[in-house]
């Protein structure tokens, strides 16, 4: 049986795997809606070498989950999504290592010291063996040397083509091939790449669809400092510059972008619960490899928090892609979205990456600073986008709400 052909809405996923990550891209690997394009990789929540590790470790599991022997003995009912995946093929681009403009900090504390929970600690076999050739492949001062060679002979599952450009880049290249208005760029990391892309060219950049990005807090507290969400706290310079995109006066350089801050992803959550009945009874590759990553997470949320649930803050970018590019009314499934001028603070000392929102209902002063035209998504339906992220990650079919 050959896979279906590939449909959906194009987009690109710019990340930082990362335990969230990884579920964002799983979601959209297995979702019919959607035509991952490319992947590409920032630092974030672990370095940049972690995080390349990190994603081939994430599609070496998902090819065993699509292997040949795999797919002659799977019984459930979504075997076409499995070959779907299986011809997928996005684009792998290696890009930032670092911000723009401040001190890098990461998310170890919350994702391990590997990024994925320690997973590679506790099982140092689950990346692919030819992860250290990988690795120096996509080193950028050996960008492509041996590329073309060594890509037809790797040992891993192939799901994925590797790219000889960084990512801002591999980013400009594909919204060159793609018509204008049809690729979306999806943010869940740091915005390092998508403002070197657009410092580089603008009128290019600006041919994407929308640009959805996760991060940022606008009327709850930070979750990495008192003010700030760790991506927006990460390279802030970064977010002003795509804030400043959206209004640019230049009509051929102006992008419209939609903010999924922390105000919604975490009314979106995930129970403990779900992993024990829903995931790990599959007992498949990749069911497997999920509860050992997520039951890090759950773990850490119940001894640090007391949580018995874990937010899926960049699963949920996945979620409103879907929804924006294929239903009529998106208020009608359940989201809601506010026009919002939104700056942010750069230099603070305390308040690095803090947003600022101009809620005065009159005055003879204009707010300090560069304006923007956000489109805040602030409301999501948390059941009906759990039922469709088990769905396309897992193929469950009998999630109860």
């Amino acid at each position: 049986m050959t896979g279906p052909p590939v449909t959906g809405s194009p987009c690109i996923i710019d990340c930082d795997p990362g335990i969230d990550d990884t579920l964002a891209i799983l979601h959209a690997m297995g979702s019919d809606k959607v035509d991952l394009k490319a992947i590409t990789l920032t630092y974030g929540n672990t370095n940049i070498d972690n995080v390349t590790r990190n994603l081939f470790t994430i599609l070496h599991v998902l090819g065993k989950e699509v292997c040949a022997e795999s797919l002659a003995a799977y019984k459930g009912p979504d075997l076409e999504r499995l070959h779907r995946i299986k011809t997928l093929r996005p684009v792998i681009a290696v890009g930032a290592s670092e911000p723009l403009a401040h001190k890098t900090v990461y998310g170890e504390d919350f994702h391990g010291s590997d990024g994925l929970g320690h997973l590679h600690l506790d099982d140092p076999d689950l990346a692919p063996t030819d992860w250290t050739e990988i690795l120096g492949l996509l080193d950028p001062k050996r960008m492509g040397k041996e590329l073309d060679r060594a890509a037809g002979k790797l040992d891993s599952e192939k799901l994925y083509t590797l790219s000889k450009r960084m990512a801002h880049d591999e980013i400009l290249h594909q919204l060159e091939m793609a018509e204008t208005n049809t690729l979306t760029l999806i943010a869940v990391g740091p915005l390092t790449n998508l403002a070197l892309a657009y410092r580089q060219d603008p009128i290019t950049f600006a041919k994407c669809k929308q640009v959805i990005c996760m991060g940022g807090c606008i009327d709850i507290p930070g979750n990495v400092t008192p003010m700030a969400e760790f991506n927006f706290h990460a390279c802030p310079t970064s977010v002003h510059e795509i804030l400043q995109a959206t209004m640019n006066k230049d009509p051929a350089k102006a992008i419209k972008l939609y903010m999924l801050p922390t105000d919604v992803t975490q009314t979106v959550s995930m129970e403990a619960s779900v992993l024990k009945e829903y995931i790990t009874p599959l007992q498949t590759p990749l069911s497997k490899f999920t509860t050992k990553l997520l039951g890090f997470l759950f773990d850490l949320l119940k001894r640090r928090l007391h949580y018995t649930a874990m937010n899926l803050h960049d699963p949920l970018c996945i979620g409103f892609f879907i929804d924006l590019e294929h239903e009529a009314d998106i208020t009608k499934v359940g989201w809601q979205v506010q026009e919002r001028d939104i700056r942010i603070e750069v230099e603070g000392t305390l308040t690095r990456g803090m947003l600022v929102v101009d809620r005065r209902k009159k005055s003879t002063k204009s707010a300090p600073g560069c304006p923007s035209l956000t489109h805040a998504v602030m409301k999501a339906d948390s059941d009906r986008y759990m039922a469709s992220m088990l769905k396309d990650v897992w193929g469950v079919q009998n999630y109860i709400q």
